[in-house]
C-alpha cells in the first residue's frame, strides 16, 4: 500500500509518520524491516532521537534504518568516506580543464546529496545526472546564468568521468545509480520517506526500486508548496503526482493567522502543478513588524531565527551580532566555543580562591601564557586570543550570554533553515541579480522563488521582522 501525507507547516508530518513507525512496531514488524529516510541526516537523527525518546529500552543500534536515502545507498554497497569525490578532487579536474573551480562539494554533513559549486559547468553536470538526463538536454533547457560553451561542457564532464574511473572514486549521484544497478538485497516491509518534496527524480527512482523489489508498503510525506530544492534537481512534480491514499493534515500549531496571512498571498502566486489544501493557523494572531536595520530589533532576549535569501546577503550578520555581544550559531558553528567560556569560570573560581578538581586545573594550565598568577585577569593571562575574541567575549560575559547553552539566536539561509523554526524570525527582504534574474527564466523557476519565500515566513512562531531593502528594485514583494 502507498500513502501519502500532506501538510502544510507545522502540521505535524514528522510526528505522523513516527507514529505510523509506531503502528507497526507493535503489530509486530521487525525493527530491521522498516525504514525511515529523511532529506537530510540531521532531520534522520531528530526523527530516530525522537521514537527512542518514546521507546526508551532501544538504542541506536536497534533502528540503524533511520538515515538519507544516500546513507542507505552507501552502506549497502560497502563504501568508505575515502571513496567519495572531494572538493580537492574538483579542484584538479578544473586545472586540467582551465576553469577555476573556487569551491565544488557535496553537504556532506548532511548526506542529501544536494551539490554546490561557483562553476555553473559542474552544477550542470551534476543538475543533468540527478534529473536522469543527458548534460545536453540541460544545457537546452537555457536555465544557465552565465554563458555555457558546449564544448566545453563535453570536455569537462568527459574529464570528470575519467579522472573518477582512474582514482576509484564516487559521487553521491554515483551512490544512488550503483544501488540502481547492482543487485541489492532489501528486507523491509515499510518505508517512511520524510520531506519527499525535495527528492530528485534519481532519488525518487530508488524509492520504487525498494518498492518493487521488496513489496513493502510506503509513506511519502511533504508539502509542495515548500519544494525549494529545484536548482538542486528536486522533482516536485514527482511528490505532488505520486499516486497514493491521501492523508492531509490541515491544523497548524506554528504558524498565527497574520503571519499565515501573508504566506498564503505568496503561495498563491504558483502558477503551475500544485496540491490544494486546507490550512487552519493556530488560535495565536501574532505580528508582522517592518524595520529597515538589524540594528532597529531589540535581541536581548527570546529565541531568534534570522534569515536571508542567499549566502551572501548573510555575511554582514556575524559582524553586527558580535559587535553586539550577541551569542549566536550559523551554518559554520556557534560564535565561540563553550570552552573558553567555562575556563573563564573556571579561572573566575581560582581567584575566588574555590578548589577546582584536577582536570580543570589542567585545562587552565594549558590555556595561560606563564605562571599560574591569578591576580590577573583572564584576558591578560590567557594565550592565544586575538584582541577581536576578547573583546568579544568580555561583551558576552557583560550580556550574560552563555556559549555552553544551545544558541538562542540562529543565523541562516531560508534553504538552510528549511524545517525550523523560531518565536521570533527576522527575515531579509533582499534578493541578489542572480537570483532575480534566475526567477526570470521560466515560470517553474519563478513558482520555487515563491516557494522559497514562504518557507522564510512561515518558520515564525509568533513574530515575524521584516527588513526592508534600501534598493527597493531588489526587494521581495511579499
Amino acid at each position: 500500500m502507498r500513502y501519502k501525507v500532506v501538510g502544510p507547516p507545522g502540521t505535524g508530518k514528522t510526528r505522523r509518520l513516527l507514529n505510523e513507525v509506531q503502528r507497526y512496531v507493535n503489530k509486530g514488524t521487525p525493527l530491521n524491516k522498516i525504514g525511515y529516510f529523511a532529506f537530510t541526516r540531521k532531520a534522520a537523527g531528530e526523527a530516530r532521537d525522537r521514537f527512542l525518546k518514546i521507546n526508551t529500552h532501544l538504542t541506536k543500534k536497534d533502528i540503524k534504518y533511520f538515515q538519507t536515502l544516500h546513507s542507505l545507498a552507501f552502506g549497502k554497497l560497502g563504501l568508505k568516506e575515502e571513496n567519495v569525490m572531494q572538493d580537492l578532487n574538483y579542484k584538479v579536474i578544473g586545472e586540467t580543464c582551465g576553469i577555476q573551480i573556487k569551491y565544488a562539494t557535496y553537504e556532506t554533513n548532511n548526506w542529501n546529496g544536494i551539490f554546490s559549486s561557483d562553476s555553473e559547468y559542474l552544477s550542470m553536470i551534476n543538475l543533468a545526472r540527478v534529473k536522469q538526463i543527458s548534460v545536453m538536454d540541460q544545457l537546452d533547457l537555457n536555465e544557465h546564468l552565465s554563458k555555457i560553451e558546449r564544448d566545453k561542457l563535453d570536455a569537462i564532464e568527459k574529464e570528470i568521468n575519467n579522472y573518477k574511473e582512474i582514482y576509484g572514486l564516487i559521487d553521491f549521484t554515483d551512490m544512488i545509480q550503483k544501488f540502481l544497478d547492482e543487485n541489492i538485497e532489501l528486507n523491509f516491509d515499510v518505508i517512511f520517506v520524510d520531506e519527499a518534496q525535495d527528492l530528485s527524480l534519481i532519488q525518487w527512482t530508488m524509492i520504487n526500486k525498494i518498492e518493487e523489489d521488496t513489496g513493502c508498503d510506503v509513506f511519502v510525506a511533504g508539502d509542495d508548496d515548500q519544494a525549494i530544492f529545484g536548482w538542486a534537481g528536486a522533482d516536485v512534480d514527482s511528490f505532488i503526482n505520486y499516486n497514493a491514499e491521501e492523508i492531509p493534515l490541515k491544523q497548524s500549531e506554528r504558524v498565527p493567522s497574520t503571519i499565515q496571512k501573508t504566506a498564503l498571498n505568496v503561495i498563491n502566486r504558483i502558477q503551475e502543478n500544485r496540491i490544494d489544501k486546507e490550512y487552519f493557523p493556530k488560535s495565536e494572531t501574532g505580528q508582522i513588524l517592518e524595520r529597515y536595520r538589524l540594528s532597529d530589533i531589540d535581541m536581548s532576549t527570546g529565541d531568534w531565527l534570522i534569515l536571508t535569501r542567499t549566502k551572501s546577503l548573510l555575511k554582514s550578520v556575524p559582524t553586527y551580532l558580535k559587535k553586539k555581544g550577541l551569542f549566536f550559531e550559523s551554518a559554520q558553528g556557534n560564535s565561540v566555543g563553550k570552552s573558553l567560556y567555562e575556563d573563564i569560570q573556571y579561572w573566575s573560581k581560582l581567584q575566588k580562591k574555590i578548589h577546582l578538581p584536577d582536570i580543570q586545573v589542567q585545562r587552565i594550565k594549558e590555556r595561560i601564557k606563564g605562571d599560574m598568577n591569578i591576580s590577573l585577569h583572564w584576558y591578560d593571562a590567557f594565550n592565544k586570543l586575538t584582541e577581536s575574541q576578547i573583546t568579544y567575549m568580555r561583551l558576552l560575559l557583560l550580556n550574560n550570554e552563555d556559549p555552553t547553552k544551545d544558541a538562542r539566536i540562529k543565523i541562516s539561509t531560508i534553504h538552510g533553515a528549511k524545517g525550523g523554526e523560531a518565536t521570533n524570525v527576522v527575515l531579509f527582504l533582499n534578493e541578489t541579480a542572480n537570483t532575480i534574474k534566475g526567477a526570470k527564466k521560466s515560470t517553474a523557476k519563478q513558482d520555487e522563488e515563491y516557494r522559497v519565500w514562504y518557507v522564510g515566513v512561515t518558520r515564525s512562531m509568533k513574530n515575524l521582522y521584516l527588513i526592508k531593502s534600501q534598493n527597493k528594485s531588489k526587494e521581495f514583494k511579499l
